[in-house]
């Protein structure tokens, strides 16, 4: 048994197809990670936590995220947004320090807007993170966010993961790591045409 447990945290206000689309894909490949989902709206996904309709905020996001943590019973948590296609091999990463934020360093971002046709290279993100349990439910109660200085951070990297960005979600807009060029293509996704009309438009 892994000593890991998805948090899976849900305003549900994305299209209901698309979010089933996301849960299969890591159903897909989570292989025995369990799963705990914290949600708006009751939902069959691993042991549902529905906590009822909150307005659509980081506040109430992190808020989720506590409730999840918090209903764990393993000592790390890789935490899963309604907007992310996670890749194989995502779920298999062994983290070791309690103390320690080990973001994903191969996350892509697109857009759900015709004239985006490419991938842009995303920094991290509170969907793309795993973390010492305890250690993170004391971050999220503290108030602390992602650019304290005094943060331990990792990198592990993998396929592509994707953040697919919808007009449904708590922000349009995000950061990007402008350094890298845009790609075109994934072998594993596609083109961007082919990850919208695969997960969100079909």
């Amino acid at each position: 048994m892994s000593n890991l447990s998805i948090v899976y945290y849900t305003a549900n206000t994305e299209q209901e197809p698309f979010e089933k689309k996301i849960i299969d894909q890591i159903n897909k490949v989570r292989g025995d990670v369990p799963v705990i989902s914290v949600s708006q709206k009751p939902m069959d996904f691993g042991k549902n936590i529905c906590v009822g309709k909150l307005k659509q905020n980081y506040q109430n996001a992190f808020y989720q995220a506590t409730v999840g943590c918090l209903a764990a019973d393993t000592d790390y948590v890789v935490m899963c947004e309604d907007d992310c296609l996670y890749p194989p091999g995502y779920f298999n990463f062994k983290p070791e320090k309690k103390d320690v934020i080990y973001t994903y360093d191969n996350v892509w971002l697109i857009w759900d807007r015709e004239q985006r046709t490419r991938f842009y290279k995303h920094g991290t993100t509170a969907g793309s993170i795993i973390v010492g349990r305890e250690f993170y439910i004391d971050f999220l109660k503290s108030g602390h966010n992602f650019k304290d200085p005094n943060l331990k951070w990792e990198k592990f990297t993998g396929e592509p993961l994707i953040n697919i960005k919808t007009r449904k979600g708590i922000s349009f807009g995000t950061t990007l790591d402008t350094s890298v060029k845009p790609v075109k293509r994934f072998p594993l996704w596609g083109t961007v045409d082919d990850v919208l009309k695969n997960y969100v438009r079909s």
